[in-house]
């Protein structure tokens, strides 16, 4: 159980450095600035002449649905609290519309349908920014003081 409380730790705290950039930006009432650099990479990302838009799309889209699937498996594991199972169980719904709209974007991108740049909807995405961010603090003051 120490190993999967560790494992959680690092997990929540990567979460809460990289999503605290978003976040605090966020907070500060600017957030289409960090947005703009993320959607200028992530179009350009796309569209590099090496290998397939669908095979990278895929990729990133599995990464992330695997490494969002590790982290609630473990909080499920590991907090024992009825509160932050609730907060974890409202955040992996969350999590699960957000990765259903990314599916229906990236489907719709590859389609011809729609521009690389609609793929993130900025809405849900600042919704879950702050969602993990808050989560992930509350993880590592649950594992630091309880």
């Amino acid at each position: 159980m120490e190993q999967l409380t560790i494992a959680l730790g690092i997990m929540a705290g990567m979460i809460f450095f990289i999503y605290g950039v978003y976040f605090a930006s966020i907070l500060r009432g600017r957030p289409q600035v960090l947005e703009m650099e993320m959607l200028t990479a992530f179009v350009s990302w796309l569209q590099e002449e090496k290998g397939s838009a669908r095979v990278r799309l895929a990729g990133m889209l599995v990464a992330s649905l695997t490494l969002e699937s590790v982290y609630f498996i473990l909080a499920f594991l590991v907090l024992l609290n009825p509160v932050m199972i609730i907060l974890t169980l409202i955040l992996a719904g969350e999590e699960l519309l957000h990765i259903l709209v990314v599916l229906n974007s990236s489907y719709q991108y590859l389609r011809g349908r729609i521009g690389a740049e609609r793929i993130m909807n900025w809405i849900i995405e600042r919704v879950s920014a702050a969602f993990f961010f808050t989560h992930a603090f509350l993880v590592l003051v649950t594992i630091l003081f309880y």
